[in-house]
Formats: structure tokens, sequence, C-alpha cells
């Protein structure tokens, strides 16, 4: 995985992880639950991101290596920060 496929799949699950995190945060208010909207963003950045990356690895039918690994982590919790300076973070200021 070099540097343009890291920072391309990055920006990709950012933006879905922003959308997807917004989307479950109001089905969860509008059924009444309440939440912590960064473990909300945690959780869905891992699973936007495992399945972006689970999908370009299957695409591309590379090998699943430790270099792999590492970058699936560093783009999941890049996004995981993405998702909470988001939109809630710039209406609370």
């Amino acid at each position: 995985m070099n540097i343009e496929v890291l920072i391309i799949g990055l920006t990709v699950a950012s933006a879905l992880t922003s959308l997807a995190t917004e989307a479950v945060k109001n089905l969860l208010d509008d059924m009444g639950r309440t939440y912590k909207s960064n473990v909300l963003a945690a959780v869905t950045s891992i699973i936007v991101t495992a399945a972006i990356c689970a999908g370009y690895i299957v695409y591309a039918d590379i090998a699943v290596t430790a270099q792999i690994i590492v970058a699936i982590i560093a783009m999941m919790v890049l996004s995981w920060v993405g998702a909470m300076v988001g939109y809630d973070k710039a209406i609370q200021t």
C-alpha cells in the first residue's frame, strides 16, 4: 500500500465515517437513546475503515503484511480523529 492509496483511503474513510456517525446520531436521537459521541465515532470509524480496507485488499489482491495492518490501524485512528473534530465540535464552538 503506497502513500497515495493510503491518503485516498483516509479521505474516503473520514468522509464516510463523519456521514455515518451523523446518521447514527440522528437515528439514536429519534429513538430517544443516549450515547457518547466520541465512542460512537470510534465504533463507526472502525467499521467503515475495516470495510474500505477489506474491499481494497480483495480488489487489489494484495497479501496482508505487518505494514498493511499498521496502515489499517493508522487509518482507523485518523478517521476517528477526523470524525471527532467534525460537525459536532464546530457546533459546540
